[in-house]
């Protein structure tokens, strides 16, 4: 028997995207009375969004620490460029990275490998090196960013994105580059970050203009399907009732001016896309890393603020609905010379006290980072308000003491409500008992995969008060 064309309901809003490159035609009858079901379909809300924003070497935790009760409270010196998002912030204080003293050859190593993933930092072959850095280890299981893609990543063209901010151009050892890994566990591997803003732009906007030729024998195709489908409204017309006979032919409309938007297919994406790349350069110069020669890529902020925009026009496009942003490494070796800080961020957090007025600077600059991203993201609309109201930005730090290596009482920041799942204009102090595979494992819930485990297995159960 020949088959006619297979005909798609979309489960949501379609972009041109997905029409061009669909596997079926997104093309449906009208609702009709001879067809009605006994339910209607609601309308599907606003999709959710995971996004992991990563400053290292800890903080000063009497200039962080909000001040006041969990509903009614200041925030503190470092974070005061989040005041205008005070209402969208849940503060976290006391959580506890229990599974990176599993195993801990090397501080940065360990805090780094199992900071998203909770679980232990598996040593390779090659064993450990200089100050016992791990030459070629990995982490005993996936990142929580890498599970909550498995789950929705299916729905998007690249179902993660991996930022970084001078996170690969360095003179260290590889562990603390890494903080995402994918797989199955016992069988993670890390997952690598993209430098250069012009390369993920390109990566994620290379194909949103079609080759003219491909494009043209598309729209061919789609004009002989859209035949088909008005043939088969004429057949279908001479059986249904007066008011169906109405609602085809307003339906017939709709199919025809589809049929005329087909001379816009190619044009891109159903979001603004800027005419050209970030205007960024990685340009090598000489510098010192961790107090050795070495060569710096690129301006940091400059750098920074053009991967936060490639990471809000992922999510505005519909292109991803995961992405991390590694700023530098888990042993940062950034010089804040633009905050007249004369020494490098990871020798500096050895000495707190020494170099507490200048950490706290750094440490400001990180929230008003952080700020400007969350401007971006409640910037752009959504189905139910904005892109920030639809998801969940984790902002987290390797450590909480810098000069201990610290890895308890951290202090990490949930911003954006989730679709409705977290209870934000909040700070919270935790037990210190309570660990960071709690919080993931509720993560996890709220991404539609209810669980009371995640990495470790011995640090079990969930967080409370989130939502």
């Amino acid at each position: 028997m020949t088959k006619g064309p297979v005909f798609c309901i979309p489960s949501k809003p379609l972009s041109r995207r997905t029409v061009l490159r669909g596997g079926c035609t997104a093309l449906a009858l009208p609702f009709l009375d001879a067809m009605r079901p006994r339910v209607a379909a609601a309308q599907p809300p606003a999709p959710k969004r995971f996004i992991v924003f990563f400053s290292s070497n800890g903080t000063i935790k009497d200039q962080w620490q909000p001040s006041g009760t969990e509903s009614d409270f200041t925030l503190s010196p470092i974070l005061r460029p989040l005041e205008p998002h005070q209402a969208d912030l849940l503060i976290m204080r006391g959580l506890s990275n229990e599974a990176s003293y599993l195993y801990d050859p090397n501080a940065h190593d360990t805090s780094m490998a199992t900071m998203l993933t909770a679980d232990r930092l598996l040593v390779g072959p090659s064993g450990t090196g200089r100050a016992g850095h791990v030459l070629d280890g990995t982490a005993a299981g996936p990142s929580i960013d890498q599970e909550i893609a498995r789950v929705i990543g299916g729905e998007t063209r690249l179902p993660s994105l991996e930022l970084g901010v001078q996170s690969t151009t360095t003179i260290l050892e590889p562990m603390p580059l890494r903080m995402s890994y994918r797989g199955t566990p016992g069988n993670a591997r890390s997952v690598p970050l993209e430098d250069d803003p012009k390369k993920v732009f390109s990566r994620l906007f290379m194909d949103s203009d079609v080759p003219s030729a491909e494009i043209e024998a598309l729209k061919a195709q789609r004009r002989s399907v859209l035949d088909f489908v008005l043939r088969d409204f004429g057949r279908l017309n001479a059986k249904v009732g007066v008011e169906d006979r109405q609602k085809l032919e307003r339906h017939a409309n709709t199919v025809r001016e589809f049929e005329l938007s087909l001379d816009n297919l190619g044009t891109g994406l159903d979001c603004e896309i800027p005419a050209a790349p970030p205007d960024v350069s990685l340009d090598p110069f000489d510098c010192i890393q961790d107090g050795r020669p070495a060569k710096c890529f690129g301006d940091f902020e400059t750098l920074g603020k053009a991967q936060m925009d490639n990471l809000v026009l992922s999510l505005a496009c519909d292109l991803t609905r995961v992405v991390t942003l590694q700023w530098s490494t888990a042993e940062s070796t950034v010089f804040f010379k633009w905050l007249n800080v004369a020494g490098e961020h990871h020798l500096m957090s050895h000495d707190a006290s020494g170099n507490r007025d200048d950490l706290i600077k750094i440490n400001v600059w990180y929230a008003e980072r952080f700020k400007y991203l969350l401007d971006a993201l409640k910037a752009e609309t959504d189905a139910d308000g904005s892109l920030l109201s639809s998801s969940v930005v984790l902002w987290a730090n390797e450590l909480s003491d810098g000069d201990i290596h610290n890895r308890r009482d951290l202090g990490w920041i949930i911003a954006g409500q989730g679709g409705g799942t977290v209870r934000t204009g909040r700070s919270v102090q935790y037990d210190r008992s309570t660990t960071t595979n709690q919080l993931f494992a509720s993560f996890m819930t709220m991404f539609g995969t209810p669980t009371d485990s995640f990495g470790a297995a011995q640090f079990s159960g969930t967080l409370s008060g989130l939502g």
